[in-house]
């Protein structure tokens, strides 16, 4: 793991069963109160949330992006590959706890909250991801399209419950424009 800036981290390297290049970029976030401003105080924080991009490059050469996160006591950093069959009686990949979460977000404006699907990866244990369209996913459009509102709206808001946490995406986006295999997320 190397640390970039304070509350930003990196983990990269190549996967040795799938040999997917991976790099994925850890912002911390904090917790504030649902439905509050977004300049609103932050709650207290000893385990942050965490906002993480994973840029991946497949050995074909495929880019591809995914947006994960959690709500703190996630120590798990490790790059996971796609679920692949283990044999031929292997049909059907492992489910997964779907859930929909709210994303807010801030900047000269506000917008509409948009409320998509993310799920409960396997692995790590408390780490979810942005549900890509797919038949196992009520969401039509790829994280890309929500990278592209936070480029004029830099603060992200997602909230679970009654939780939520924020981020300023800004220096997540400058250490994926650094990075040669993040080239899909178009930022």
């Amino acid at each position: 793991m190397q640390n970039l800036a304070p509350g930003l981290r990196k983990l990269s390297g190549v996967e040795t069963s799938s040999k997917i290049v991976y790099t994925r970029i850890f912002l911390d976030g904090i917790f504030v109160p649902p439905n509050s401003p977004p300049d609103a105080a932050p709650l207290s924080t000893d385990d942050p949330p965490a906002l993480i991009a994973e840029c991946t490059q497949a050995p074909s050469g495929k880019l591809h992006v995914e947006l994960h996160g959690h709500f703190g006591s996630v120590e798990d950093t490790a790059y996971y590959p796609p679920w692949r069959p283990a044999n031929q009686d292997d049909l059907f990949p492992p489910s997964t706890v779907k859930t929909t979460v709210a994303m807010d977000f801030f900047g000269y404006t506000r917008v509409k909250p948009a409320r998509r699907q993310w799920e409960f990866v396997t692995a790590p244990r408390g780490e979810m991801r942005y549900n890509p369209p797919s038949s196992q996913s009520k969401n039509l459009e790829e994280i890309t399209f929500y990278l592209q509102y936070l480029r004029a709206l830099p603060t992200l808001r997602l909230t679970l419950g009654d939780k939520a946490a924020q981020f300023n995406v800004n220096p997540l986006f400058d250490s994926m424009r650094k990075e040669p295999i993040c080239k899909a997320a178009g930022i």
